[in-house]
C-alpha cells in the first residue's frame, strides 16, 4: 500500500460528473440539436431543389389522399434510405449479441479499408467487455458539404445513440453517440464512414474505450481493467490496487454503493471527455460520467447513470489504491446527480484518500498534512474554493477541500456529512439551494463555514 499523499497529482482535473459541467453538457446537447434540426432542413431543401422542374399545367383533380409525382418519390426515397439505415443499425446489435463478425461488417465499404480494420477493432472490443444489452438508434441527420465532396452526391449523415449496459458495471443501460456516414452504391445503401460527425458531437463522443485500439479485459469482483492489448502484468497490477480502494472506499465512505468500477488505462490521451495531451497537465485519473438519458434527450440536463475512470497514459506505472479510492468514491456518488459544489466533491474523495494513508501510517503523517494545508494554503485564499476555475487554480484547493470536509465530520459526523452529500449532489442547483441545505444541515452557509474554518486549530 502506498502512502504517497494524493494530493502531489490531485485527480480531478478533467471534471468528474458535477453540475457545471452536465450544464456544459447540456449546452453543447442543445447545440447539437438545433444543428441537426438546421441539417435536416438543409436536407429537404436539396432533395426539392433536385427534383426535376417542368412547365406549369393546373394539376387534376385528386382525392385528398391520393400523391403522385415526383413529390410522392422523393418522400418514399428518403423513406426508403431511413429504413435502410435502421435496418443496418439493427444488424450491427444482432451482430454483436449473436458474436457474428462477418454480419457486423456486413454492410461497411468494402472499398474503405482503414474504416474495415477499425470496425474488426471495434466488434472485438465490444465482444469482450461483455454486454448484456447492446443497440443502436438514428437520432437526427445532419449534412457537411466536406463529407458530400469526400463521398458523393448520396451522402447521409446521421446521430446515432449507442445504448449499452456493460455485464456487472452498468447498474442501468447508458448511452453514447456516434456520427455515421451512409451512402448508396448499386441501389444499396452502406456505411462509408464513422468519423465525419465528430468535431459536431459532445465531448467524448466516438472516443469510448472500445473505440480505440485493442485493448485487453481484466475482472475481479466489482473491478473491470482496460489495458492495451499485451500490457497484462499492468492489468492485473491495477485489479489488485482497485481491489483494495474499494475496501478503503466501503470502510471510510458511509454511503452503501455495491457498483462494478471500470477503469480505462489505455496509451490514448483523449478517452471519453479525458483529456491528457498536454504534457503539463499534473492529473493522474478522471472519473467521468456515464448518462442513462444524454443532456437534451429526454430532460434538460440528462440522467447521470454513475461514471468511468480514465488514467493518465503518462502516469500508469504510478497507480495505486490511494489515487483509485479517490476516484472511485467520485464513481461511487456519481448517480446522486452532481449538484454539490467541487469543494464538498474533491474534499469527499480526498478524505477517503487520506483515511487509507492513515490507516497504514497513523495519525502524525495525516496532522503534518493538515498543518502544512492551514499554515500554507488557506491563507492564499479568501473563500472556500468556487467551482469555477477550481481545476485550473494555482492554489492547493485539493487540499483546502479536504480539510473543510475533514472539519465537518469532526463537528458533525461522517454519516451527517454523507447525507449532506447527498441532499446537495441532488439538490444543489444554485448557490441559494446550496446555502439552505447547508444550513439546515449543518448550521453554516458556505461564507460562514469559510470563516470558522480560517479560525480552525485542530486538536492532536
Amino acid at each position: 500500500m502506498s502512502s504517497t499523499p494524493p494530493s502531489t497529482a490531485p485527480s480531478g482535473a478533467q471534471a468528474p460528473p458535477h453540475g457545471p459541467r452536465r450544464w456544459l453538457g447540456l449546452l453543447l446537447a442543445v447545440a447539437v440539436v438545433s444543428a441537426g434540426v438546421v441539417y435536416a432542413v438543409d436536407d429537404r431543401e436539396r432533395d426539392a431543389r433536385a427534383r426535376p422542374s417542368a412547365p406549369f399545367t393546373k394539376p387534376p383533380a385528386t382525392k385528398p389522399s391520393q400523391t403522385s409525382g415526383p413529390q410522392s418519390k422523393t418522400a418514399a426515397a428518403i423513406a426508403a434510405r431511413r429504413l435502410a439505415v435502421d435496418t443496418i443499425l439493427l444488424r450491427r446489435a444482432q451482430a454483436v449479441r449473436t458474436v457474428n463478425e462477418k454480419l457486423f461488417l456486413q454492410d461497411l465499404d468494402p472499398a474503405n479499408v482503414k474504416l474495415r480494420q477499425a470496425q474488426k477493432v471495434l466488434f472485438a472490443n465490444l465482444v469482450e467487455i461483455g454486454l448484456d444489452e447492446i443497440g443502436y438508434s438514428r437520432a437526427e441527420e445532419r449534412f457537411d458539404q466536406a463529407a458530400v465532396r469526400e463521398h458523393g452526391p448520396t451522402t447521409y449523415l446521421v446521430r446515432v445513440l449507442m445504448r449499452y449496459q456493460i455485464h456487472q458495471v452498468d447498474l442501468t443501460p447508458v448511452t453514447t453517440e456516434l456520427g455515421y456516414t451512409f451512402v448508396q452504391r448499386g441501389g444499396r445503401w452502406i456505411m462509408a464512414d464513422d468519423n465525419d460527425l465528430d468535431q459536431d458531437l459532445g465531448p467524448g463522443a466516438h472516443q469510448e474505450p472500445w473505440d480505440l485500439g485493442r485493448f485487453e479485459v481484466h475482472r475481479a469482483a466489482r473491478v473491470l481493467v482496460l489495458v492495451d492489448k499485451g500490457d497484462t502484468q499492468r492489468g492485473r497490477s491495477i485489479v489488485t490496487e482497485a481491489k483494495e480502494a474499494l475496501a478503503e472506499v466501503a470502510a471510510y465512505w458511509p454511503r452503501k454503493w455495491r457498483g462494478t468500477v471500470l477503469i480505462a488505462a489505455l496509451d490514448d490521451t483523449d478517452i471519453r471527455d479525458a483529456r491528457f495531451a498536454d504534457e503539463d497537465i499534473e492529473s493522474a485519473a478522471s472519473a467521468g460520467s456515464t448518462f442513462s438519458s444524454l443532456p437534451g434527450q429526454d430532460t434538460a440536463d440528462g440522467t447521470v447513470a454513475g461514471a468511468y475512470i480514465v488514467i493518465n497514459p503518462n502516469q500508469r506505472d504510478e497507480v495505486d489504491e490511494i489515487l483509485l479510492s479517490h476516484e472511485i468514491t467520485h464513481v461511487a456518488t456519481a448517480d446522486l446527480g452532481g449538484y454539490e459544489p467541487l469543494w464538498l466533491a474533491e474534499g469527499a474523495a480526498e478524505y477517503v484518500s487520506w483515511r487509507g494513508i492513515e490507516a497504514i501510517s497513523g495519525p502524525n503523517e495525516v496532522g503534518k498534512w493538515e498543518q502544512e494545508v492551514i499554515d500554507d494554503a488557506l491563507p492564499l485564499l479568501t473563500a472556500l474554493p468556487s467551482d469555477a476555475g477550481f481545476y485550473q487554480s494555482t492554489a492547493d484547493v485539493y487540499g483546502v477541500s479536504w480539510l473543510a470536509v475533514r472539519f465537518l465530520v469532526k463537528r458533525l459526523g461522517l454519516a451527517d456529512v454523507e447525507e449532506l452529500y447527498e441532499d446537495l449532489a441532488r439538490h444543489g442547483t444554485d448557490q441559494a439551494s446550496r446555502d439552505r441545505i447547508l444550513l439546515t444541515r449543518t448550521g453554516f452557509t458556505e461564507a460562514t463555514l469559510w470563516i470558522y474554518l480560517k479560525e480552525y486549530e485542530p486538536q492532536r
